[in-house]
């Protein structure tokens, strides 16, 4: 039986029905992540005590999921879990419906469902990002939503497609800097394309720069004027990685090794499957065979680039999450080549069943690891909480996301509390440090004094039988 599209097999998805599923699979793992926990994973609990709508945050991040998650927050009433939950959700749909569209345009809308199984078997895409990601999900929406703009562009030129195309690349660009290596990437291989140099003759294509600086030049000025907050993260590619010992004087070796492995991990199933079961893809019309062309020479070039740039500035590790954008096209390119294969229903049938067990396994973390959410910060604070002073309190911690959560629970408990600094909180009265470290209790911060020290034990909120200690000292204003 041929499929509408023209493809052997079932009868193709309607657009509505991929809509519904998606819809429904991100609301589902919205429904688990907050049946989880009233409390934030490492990755959400960084906007805590940054939502004030700032151009630069310390956290060297562009700012827009910041500006996203105060957004939510506005309309949640300040439900913290719920509104971190409604962004990561909305994006992940995003991501997952841009996807099949993009597709979709190419080549119908059953290879736009082969193309949003293959991204379900890029970890970063389908479990990391519903896990724990936070701007790297921000950005992968960017990038794909730069692909499926390409896509249309390829079709039709049209004002509202080159429009489309320098709002997502803002996107992107607000939501992490590296996108700048799939924008790179692109912009190279759309030179020496003639397709593309024909579609991007056009004088509507001046409006995708445009709306690109028009959207992230101010963020990105205030960056370039703040270079010590907005550049602090560029030591994590000096961090330990696999291949330290493989360190040589000068050159990078040792991160050009790291980063072959991240691209393997993040994208190697996939490449390998198009590797051995269609390096030749089916019969494509011009536009669909030029985007598949655009893409793969992109993605090659950006990772080319970045190992060169990894080598001379003698970096040691690059993390998968870093490859995020340069690698967003992959499951859309492998999906034009995996089309016309017979087993592909094998394909599908795996995405599916990795897009399933997510959720489960964010489940199964919790229950058996010392995850976040299964960290007992109420419990933790109950012997506290009615011997704490009245007043403001600012909480404090080297780990920003335990100093976080427990002001979480300080206000379950009814208590005003905030993260010491938060420029949207008021002079605390006093200040709580915690730890979780083996060791002295934690100093009072700078300007209060020592009242008391504490050590409280807990049982974790899960089925491992272990406990967590929290060190406390609770200082007033000197």
């Amino acid at each position: 039986m041929a499929g509408t599209d023209g493809t052997s097999g079932p009868p193709a998805a309607r657009p509505w029905q991929v809509a519904l599923v998606v819809a429904l699979y991100v609301i589902a793992l919205g429904a688990v992540r907050l049946g989880l926990s009233p409390f934030l994973e490492i990755d959400e609990a960084q906007f805590v005590g940054a939502v004030d709508l700032r151009l630069v945050y310390a956290n060297s991040h562009p700012p827009l999921y910041n500006w996203l998650v105060r957004g939510a927050l506005e309309l949640t009433g300040w439900r913290w879990p719920l509104a971190v939950a409604f962004v990561k959700a909305a994006l992940l749909a995003t991501t997952y419906l841009l996807v099949f569209d993009a597709v979709r345009r190419l080549a119908g809308p059953t290879t736009g469902v082969l193309a949003l199984a293959l991204a379900a078997l890029m970890p970063q895409v389908s479990w990391m990002s519903a896990h724990t990601l936070a701007h790297s999900v921000l950005v992968l929406a960017g990038a794909v939503g730069v692909v499926a703009a390409l896509t249309a562009t390829a079709r039709r030129a049209t004002s509202a497609a080159f429009l489309a195309l320098g709002v997502a690349a803002a996107v992107g660009a607000l939501g992490k800097a590296n996108i700048v290596l799939l924008l790179g990437g692109l912009t190279v291989a759309a030179t020496l394309d003639p397709f593309w140099r024909g579609r991007f003759a056009d004088l509507r294509a001046l409006l995708a720069p445009a709306a690109f600086a028009l959207l992230a030049g101010p963020a990105y000025l205030a960056a370039a004027l703040q270079l010590e907050a907005s550049t602090a993260r560029v030591a994590k590619l000096y961090d330990d990685g696999p291949f330290s010992a493989l360190d040589v004087p000068l050159v990078g070796l040792d991160g050009v090794l790291s980063l072959a492995l991240s691209a393997l991990a993040s994208g190697g199933l996939v490449a390998l499957l198009v590797a051995i079961f269609a390096r030749t893809p089916p019969p494509l019309d011009e536009a669909a065979e030029a985007t598949r062309r655009l893409l793969w020479r992109a993605m090659g070039i950006g990772l080319g680039a970045l190992a060169a740039l990894v080598a001379a500035a003698d970096a040691t590790v690059v993390h998968e999450r870093y490859l995020i954008p340069l690698l967003a096209p992959l499951p859309v390119v492998a999906a034009l080549h995996l089309s016309g294969w017979p087993r592909r229903g094998a394909v599908v049938a795996a995405g599916a069943t990795a897009f399933a067990v997510v959720p489960a396994a964010m489940a199964a973390m919790t229950a058996f690891d010392d995850h976040r959410f299964a960290r007992p910060y109420d419990a933790l604070l109950a012997p506290l909480v009615d011997d704490l002073p009245a007043g403001r309190i600012g909480v404090v911690s080297w780990r920003h996301d335990l100093a976080a959560n427990l002001t979480l629970a300080l206000r379950r408990a009814g208590r005003e509390a905030d993260i010491l600094g938060d420029p949207l909180a008021g002079a605390p009265d006093l200040a709580l440090a915690v730890d979780r470290r083996e060791g002295r209790p934690p100093e009072a911060p700078p300007g209060f004094c020592t009242v008391r020290s504490t050590s409280i034990e807990a049982p974790l909120r899960n089925l491992t039988g272990r406990t967590m200690t929290l060190r406390a000292t609770i200082a007033r204003p000197c």
